[in-house]
């Protein structure tokens, strides 16, 4: 299939080009240099992989490969993680057992821990095999790696994992199981210190004393703050593609609460093309919920898996304008939801 049928037939990849346009277009408007309006739009071209990568994966071959090199990569990024965790390999530059860092590599793990309580319900064969890798990948991202994007992903994969299995005693099993795990883990765990951090900068952002500054109340609280304050000033277009770094540094300059993302996907869009940019973005995960539906069981349940990674990521990073989840996401997308007008159906490893 060409890119202009992939287009015409699938709306996921309709809406990520609808999306990849308006930045194209904020840069006509944008308070920011020409320079950086189109260092932005290239941040944002994994908006334009998603049809691409669609229009490639039309055929079960590709998309068994696809899968199969999911699985394979998976593997060696848990592998090489508990290699840095036992001191043969060298930790990366922000001192984690990761390649590149925390958030990234636990949203990463937390879907391949997702993918694999799918294969071990579905296989006989190598469910032994399976149950191990989602043990060791729950272990890595929460005693070996412990990202709070990652974690909270993985806990919402499991309890969808049970909805898409299981029936409501199972899935109550499993809710008491979680809370059972998360109080012995808050409790008892040293690797437990972000996730309370993450819990009192919450509680003081939403019962500040008057002495408290801005900084106590978490960094990413403030951004988002700032960035709705942003967004009200133009809220139907924004300030252009590229303009949330100068926009944000005008509203707020002190450098050290300084910005160039407010952690935030909806909020990076709408400061920088308005509520339309954001309603188009909203579109593209609203097509993925629907189509998602309209596939197989195995392809529906990880589309849902990896359009829920991509709201809650959306929520405490910008998954699209970072590099690596940016790629990552775009693939994932496109190994979903190729099928949706393809040739034939997937294949899964």
């Amino acid at each position: 299939m060409e890119l202009p049928g992939t287009l015409n037939r699938n709306p996921v990849a309709a809406s990520a080009m609808l999306l990849f346009f308006w930045f194209i277009l904020g840069a006509s408007y944008t308070s920011a240099t020409s320079g950086e309006a189109f260092s932005m739009v290239m941040k944002y071209r994994e908006l334009l992989f998603i049809p691409i990568f669609i229009s490639i994966l039309t055929t079960e071959h590709y998309r068994g490969w696809a899968w199969k090199a999911f699985f394979i990569s998976s593997i060696l990024t848990l592998f090489v993680s508990y290699l840095m965790h036992f001191g043969i390999f060298d930790l990366n530059k922000q001192g984690d057992s990761s390649f590149k860092n925390r958030i990234a590599h636990s949203v990463f793990i937390s879907f391949f821990a997702f993918y694999c309580l799918h294969k071990a319900y579905d296989s006989l064969l190598n469910r032994k095999l399976y149950l191990a890798l989602f043990v060791l990948s729950l272990y890595n991202l929460f005693f070996v790696v412990p990202g709070r994007t990652g974690q909270l992903i993985v806990i919402a994969l499991i309890l969808l994992f049970s909805i898409q299995r299981f029936g409501n005693k199972q899935r109550l099993l499993i809710i008491l199981a979680i809370g059972f795990s998360l109080t012995l883990y808050l409790n008892f765990s040293d690797k437990s210190s972000r996730i309370s951090e993450g819990i009192a900068n919450t509680k003081a952002y939403l019962q500040p004393v008057p002495e408290q500054t801005e900084s106590s109340m978490g960094l990413r609280y403030g951004w988002w703050k700032s960035s709705l304050k942003l967004m009200s000033e133009k809220p139907l277009l924004g300030h252009g593609t590229g303009s949330y770094s100068k926009e944000y540094q005008r509203l707020v300059p002190d450098e050290l609460l300084a910005s160039r993302n407010p952690h935030n996907e909806f909020l990076m869009i709408g400061v920088q093309l308005g509520l339309v940019g954001l309603f188009i973005y909203l579109s593209f995960l609203a097509s993925q919920y629907y189509y998602a539906k309209k596939l197989p069981n195995k392809e529906k349940w990880f589309a849902q898996g990896i359009l829920l990674s991509l709201i809650i990521t959306s929520v405490f990073n910008s998954p699209l304008l970072d590099h690596n989840e940016g790629h990552w996401f775009a693939t994932m997308i496109a190994i979903c939801f190729a099928s949706l007008h393809g040739k034939d159906k997937a294949q899964f490893t």
